[in-house]
């Protein structure tokens, strides 16, 4: 290591300490210490670069990519790992779209799906910025694009995978955990005042009722059949047979090409390829729109957030009371 990195990471140790022990409101020396390690190590950039992925003499070709769990979740952008950001993806499809030297998308998905909700925004913006902008988009599948993420593929004009691919997963899950039985036995009594019988749906401390599985099947039934209308319309499928393959499995790339789940079994280049004829263009530039690595300040500045106190954490566990609807593969 040289000076620099030393130095910077004396920074980063010895502001750990100090905010996990202090709460500092002095906000010209919060704003001092951002820029000390901000010089050494980077802060709050840009949302995203673009880099040259593939050089050419023809038309521009943008790369985007979504990874890991399609989820909206504010707690990922102070984690060291590669997560998906929802916010910043829907900017950067939009922004390529928006280009004007940018003739054509292509949407790389390694992901086992997350989010309804999340799933269905990224699928219905990409579909209005195709009726608006007149560009292709193409999908390439790489170790995976399961459930919420085929969800998404279907806003393509085109869908290669890789025959080893994981793919397909059609279907909904809602999960949660019922503590009833293990409170009882180590006698916890679940106190609870509600105006109607529903208000408290899926209590972890009293056993689930008939109602509320109905209740929770209804919502699990409702998104299933989009999902199922989605695929149908997007695969040009009728939904009956789309029925019989969207049992929740996972399928290869090679059985998705065959049941008619994509369209071409192949590499990253044959989707640039495939792309660049839907763009009526040769030889493209590609641009990969490369979102940044970790942002050290946020990750140390969130140490003071609720999430790292007592209180802060006893929100978050009500807060995960609530059952969410994915399409997720598991």
């Amino acid at each position: 290591m040289n000076k620099k990195r030393w130095l910077a990471l004396g920074i980063f140790i010895v502001l750990i300490v100090v905010y996990m022990t202090s709460s500092i409101g002095n906000i010209k020396e919060e704003t001092q210490a951002k820029t000390a390690i901000t010089k050494y190590i980077g802060g709050n950039g840009p949302a995203w670069t673009t880099t040259v992925y593939k050089e050419g003499s023809g038309a521009k070709l943008a790369l985007l990519k979504i990874e890991g769990i399609i989820m909206e979740n504010e707690s990922s952008s102070t984690s060291f790992s590669s997560t998906y950001n929802h916010r910043v993806f829907l900017k950067q499809i939009e922004a390529a779209f928006a280009d004007p030297n940018i003739k054509g998308i292509i949407l790389q998905l390694n992901s086992p799906g997350g989010g309804v909700y999340e799933s269905d925004e990224v699928y219905h913006r990409i579909m209005e910025l195709k009726a608006k902008y007149k560009k292709p988009l193409v999908v390439y599948m790489s170790q995976q694009a399961a459930s919420g993420a085929y969800y998404i593929a279907m806003a393509a004009d085109k869908i290669y995978a890789n025959r080893n691919t994981l793919t397909g997963s059609i279907g909904v899950i809602i999960s949660t955990y019922n503590y009833s039985e293990l409170a009882k036995k180590i006698g916890v009594q679940d106190v609870t005042f509600k105006s109607a019988e529903n208000k408290d749906l899926l209590n972890p401390l009293r056993p689930i009722t008939p109602e509320e599985q109905s209740i929770m099947q209804a919502m699990v039934n409702e998104s299933y059949d989009y999902f199922v209308n989605i695929v149908a319309q997007g695969r040009q499928l009728n939904r009956e047979d789309v029925l019989k393959l969207a049992d929740g499995r996972i399928y290869s790339g090679a059985q998705a090409k065959n049941l008619g789940l994509v369209d071409e079994i192949g590499y990253m280049q044959d989707a640039i390829d495939g792309a660049a004829r839907l763009a009526k263009t040769s030889d493209p530039q590609v641009l990969f729109y490369e979102n940044p690595g970790p942002d050290f300040w946020r990750f140390i500045t969130s140490m003071r957030s609720p999430a790292f106190d007592l209180q802060g954490l006893s929100e978050q566990l009500q807060q995960q009371r609530a059952p969410q609807i994915l399409y997720l593969s598991h």
